[in-house]
């Protein structure tokens, strides 16, 4: 026996929501009546709604969660690229996808990463390292990358983790509607029956800011930080996640300052590697 819709908003209020286990829930309705349009598009404004309603709450646990990991941290020995404990934060100036099969995907066939947890979407710290990591090679930075990065044999010595929303976006939202159409689908063969087919799904508000943090284990030399910083703010520029080339997940670093950080990160060689750097 599976919960309907109709009978998740009669139990569950919309602050109280799991968005994670409603949209699981739901996705074994709306698939067995054959994704009717209309029915998700009134799923999608629900949880884009339940989502506003618990925007603060959510938003403060993350903040709270982002802490932790700063703490545990310091606990192992790891210094903060941002000196003053403080998060490195970032506004998504554009909407942002950030997508996988975890969230969403069943049921608007375009998904979202998220935490069934913090009961937020979220960018994988794996994510932001490949991003910084492919910043660094369309600069040319040079020497350095598999130190930060990790090469073959050894890891990095920089720690990047997930970057979680900290502020819903003015309007209060943290998720927003979205809407692409395709014109051609893998079945058809003959290009004269191509027919727009509108896929609604869930997308990052603009707005929303996000925070993060990079440490690293042991020390860094100013040269090295600076490539680092150079590297982190044109991936940001770019954009992460996808649909970047027509301006999604692009990003305003909001307050990092980086002449502060570059005199007090260090650096040292990660175990098994080998440097020349000064």
């Amino acid at each position: 026996m599976f919960a309907s819709l109709t009978q998740i908003r009669e139990k569950i209020q919309p602050n109280e929501l799991n968005l994670f286990s409603a949209a699981s829930l739901v996705s074994i309705e709306c698939n067995l009546k054959g994704k009717p349009p209309e029915m998700k598009a009134e799923i999608l404004e629900w949880l884009v709604k339940s989502s506003k309603e618990q925007a603060m709450q959510l938003c403060e646990r993350a903040r709270k969660r982002l802490y932790k990991v700063i703490e545990a941290c310091r606990r192992t020995g790891h210094r903060l690229i941002y000196p003053t404990g403080e998060l490195i934060e970032a506004r998504l100036n554009s909407r942002g996808l950030f997508g996988s099969r975890t969230f969403g995907y069943t049921l608007f066939e375009i998904g979202l990463e998220f935490d069934p947890y913090l009961n937020l979407p979220i960018i994988p710290g794996s994510s932001i390292k490949g991003a910084l990591r492919s910043a660094w090679e369309s600069l040319e930075l040079g020497e350095g990358e598999e130190v930060i990065f990790g090469g073959k044999g050894y890891m990095g010595s920089c720690i990047f983790s997930d970057a979680l929303p900290i502020e819903p976006n003015p309007d209060g939202f943290i998720l927003y509607p979205d809407v692409i159409t395709p014109h051609s689908h893998d079945d058809m063969m003959d290009e004269t029956k191509a027919e727009p087919r509108p896929v609604t799904y869930l997308s990052i508000a603009p707005g929303v800011k996000f925070g993060f943090v990079i440490a690293v284990d042991g020390t860094m030399p100013p040269a090295l930080f600076s490539k680092l910083m150079n590297a982190l703010l044109l991936a940001f520029k770019i954009g992460l996640g996808a649909r970047t080339s027509i301006g999604y997940g692009v990003f305003t670093i909001t307050n990092l300052n980086i002449q502060q950080s570059g005199r007090d990160v260090a650096w040292k060689r990660p175990c098994g590697g080998s440097s020349s750097l000064k």
